[in-house]
């Protein structure tokens, strides 16, 4: 990502967003490797006038080689990775890691393999950041969003998923609600480390978790009036997410963290079907299932169709990331009661009887696996459940 001479590598390490734009250098975000699995790739490459460097996700610089060209079919020598460049445009370049055969298979012939390549978006300048102000707010605020659903999320069309943050000395909790209705229908939090650092006159913020588990990075693109405007290149269509400022005490949104259940994936990058591989459905059964999740069950709804709740099960088998998607018996769109909603989703967020989702195959790694249960109503009762 990042800088251009030695002293500025002092400001970098110290995460310090000064001014001090160099006019004649060009900053490449990493986005995601695997062009079907979009695994983070948090790096930033910076070309100046006779050099090359490489920040990682936490704008460290990483190396400096004299040498600025990237072209297609050159190949950038850091010591720590030789970037092949496999195509180029005015948006940015994909490249493949010559060094590493672990996370950049190669073809059989040994070629680079363009589907497993990395994608790095050239980054646009914008409007300075207040930066003082905002590295004091930060700290001092409960900040939220709404998630936009993009590649990396489970299927939804019915509920809104929001999240609060409250940023730390030198991690964050993220609080993630999802509503149906406008009623609250289940919640989870994590707990991630971050950074917030300069390159040049650009602002970035990133996310980390352990070293085997990539988050993505962030640029800032504008602070005022109290939202944080990012750019988001994680997935294939780059785009705009703001944190706003909230009024909720720092106190009483950890009251909260403590009466909410934990749930993080355990690869972020690349979550496997349940159908893939080793089995993951549930081990009790769909008799079970059926008969829990009717035990109490409210009786104000008399609609037939489906309900489907989308989930993850991560490597713990714990389950979290919901969507949620509704069908009449014809498969069109269709709301069923925000009680009934609410009732089975929250069954569903407490089932821990789910194994373990290592991957066992091995042109197909993941730790997490997507999955869902679709529940067939009639009159309003459930009768029947698949997969």
């Amino acid at each position: 990502m990042k800088l251009i001479v030695t002293y500025l590598l002092a400001l970098v390490l110290v995460s310090s967003c000064s001014t001090g734009k160099s006019d004649d250098s060009t900053l490449f975000i990493g986005t995601y490797r695997i062009i079907d699995q979009m695994v983070p790739y948090p790096y930033i490459v910076k070309q100046s006038k006779d050099s090359m460097f490489l920040f990682n996700n936490k704008g460290v610089m990483l190396e400096k080689i004299f040498n600025n060209k990237i072209e297609k079919h050159d190949t950038i020598d850091f010591n720590q990775k030789q970037l092949k460049i496999l195509n180029k445009n005015s948006e940015g370049m994909y490249v493949f890691d010559l060094l590493d055969t672990l996370n950049f298979k190669p073809l059989k012939n040994g070629k680079p393999n363009p589907k497993n390549c990395a994608k790095f978006n050239q980054i646009q300048s914008n409007r300075d950041v207040d930066v003082e102000r905002l590295r004091i707010d930060l700290n001092n605020t409960i900040w939220k969003h709404d998630i936009v659903a993009d590649e990396n999320s489970n299927p939804n069309q019915d509920l809104i998923t929001r999240q609060t943050i409250q940023f730390k000395k030198d991690s964050l909790f993220v609080l993630t609600d999802y509503y149906y209705q406008g009623l609250k229908m289940v919640s989870e939090y994590e707990v991630k480390s971050y950074t917030f650092f300069k390159i040049d006159d650009l602002c970035f913020l990133s996310f980390q978790k352990k070293n085997d588990n990539p988050q993505p990075i962030f640029q800032i693109i504008d602070y005022d009036s109290g939202i944080i405007k990012l750019l988001d290149f994680s997935s294939r269509e780059v785009k705009e997410i703001s944190f706003q400022k909230t009024s909720i005490i720092r106190e009483d949104f950890q009251e909260l963290i403590k009466q909410t259940t934990y749930y993080s994936n355990c690869f972020d990058g690349y979550q496997g079907e349940y159908y893939i591989g080793d089995d993951v459905t549930f081990s009790k059964g769909n008799e079970y299932l059926i008969e829990n999740i009717k035990r109490d069950a409210p009786t104000n709804n008399t609609k037939s169709g489906y309900i489907i709740v989308h989930f993850n099960i991560n490597c713990q088998g714990n389950v979290g990331r919901f969507g949620l998607i509704q069908m009449d018996r014809y498969f069109k769109e269709i709301l069923f009661s925000k009680e009934l909603v609410s009732h089975i989703i929250n069954k569903v967020s407490n089932l821990n009887d789910f194994p373990s989702s290592y991957s066992q195959i091995k042109w197909l790694e993941y730790k997490d696996v997507h999955a869902f249960l679709m529940f067939k109503l009639q009159n309003g009762k459930i009768v029947d459940l698949c997969p």
